[in-house]
Order: C-alpha cells, then sequence, then structure tokens
C-alpha cells in the first residue's frame, strides 16, 4: 500500500509541475505579446488647432497644429524624434515671428518619454491655400525611439495599409 501511495503522490507532483511549467509558459508568452503592443502602440497624433478657410492676400494660409506623441506602455522610451512629412513644401512659423525656409518635413525632440506619458507640441505652419490638399492630405509621421533593450524601433502613423 506505501508504494501505491508514493507512485500517486509522484504522479501528482509531476501533473502539478506540468501545469507551473504550463502557468510559467502563458505568463512569458502574454509578457512578450504586451511588451510588443506596448512598443508598437507608440503613437504620434496630430489636430489642427486653428485652420483657415481661405488664404490671405498673398495666397498664403497659417496653420496651428498640436503634434502629441503618447507612450501607452509602462516602460520609458528615450532619444524621441518625431519626422512629420507633409506632401508639399511648408514653413514653419516660430513664436518670434522666425520662419523657416521650405520643407518637407518638420522634426520633433524629447529625451525621454516615460511610460504612460505623452508630450505635446504647437506648431504653426504656412503654405499656399491652394496647396492645401496636395499638403495635408498625404501627411503622416514617423516616431523613433529607443526602447528599454536599447533597440531602436520606428513607427508610422498613420500605419501603411496592408493590401
Amino acid at each position: 500500500m506505501a508504494e501505491w501511495a508514493g507512485v500517486v503522490s509522484a504522479a501528482v507532483a509531476a501533473v502539478g509541475l506540468l501545469f507551473g511549467g504550463w502557468q510559467l509558459f502563458l505568463l512569458n508568452r502574454q509578457a512578450r505579446y504586451d511588451r510588443r503592443v506596448a512598443e508598437t502602440g507608440v503613437v504620434v497624433s496630430w489636430r489642427a488647432v486653428e485652420a483657415p478657410d481661405r488664404g490671405g492676400d498673398d495666397g498664403l494660409a497659417y496653420w496651428v497644429y498640436e503634434v502629441t506623441a503618447q507612450n501607452p506602455g509602462r516602460l520609458p522610451i528615450d532619444h524621441v524624434k518625431i519626422l512629420w512629412s507633409f506632401g508639399a513644401p511648408v514653413r514653419r512659423v516660430h513664436n518670434t515671428g522666425r520662419i523657416d525656409d521650405p520643407a518637407l518635413h518638420l522634426a520633433l525632440v524629447t529625451p525621454v518619454l516615460a511610460g504612460g506619458e505623452s508630450r505635446q507640441w504647437r506648431r504653426r505652419i504656412r503654405f499656399t491655400y491652394a496647396d492645401q490638399d496636395a499638403v495635408l492630405h498625404p501627411m503622416y509621421a514617423e516616431i523613433t525611439f529607443m526602447n528599454i533593450d536599447g533597440q531602436i524601433r520606428t513607427n508610422r502613423w498613420p500605419r501603411a495599409r496592408r493590401p
């Protein structure tokens, strides 16, 4: 009878080890998935705060945008750089009144973005009002950052369409 109890006890222990191992496997898989989702979810978005309904006497229009970078994950990211791209050249208008040369891209940077945090920039740009469809509709942004493992990652928004 003691042998039988020993066999049952060993079998129960083996089942317990298998169950524990399976649970550990599932937890690790979920953690990898959560981390991947958090990194692919680092986003840059923008919205027009001021949008003109017509151009000025010179045909130029001034737009004010609020650009937001957000890190939805629990871990911080650093060396964050946003490359905001337009379909035609735009000029950034600084608070001092200085106007940059025409460019297809504007860059925004922040050294660190903590987990669950966001960073906002307000940018005033100008371009020919008649060109607004060419400028605004192909607009996209790429956010490049370094994750906690020191790997560089770039996310594009809006995401490229899949066939």
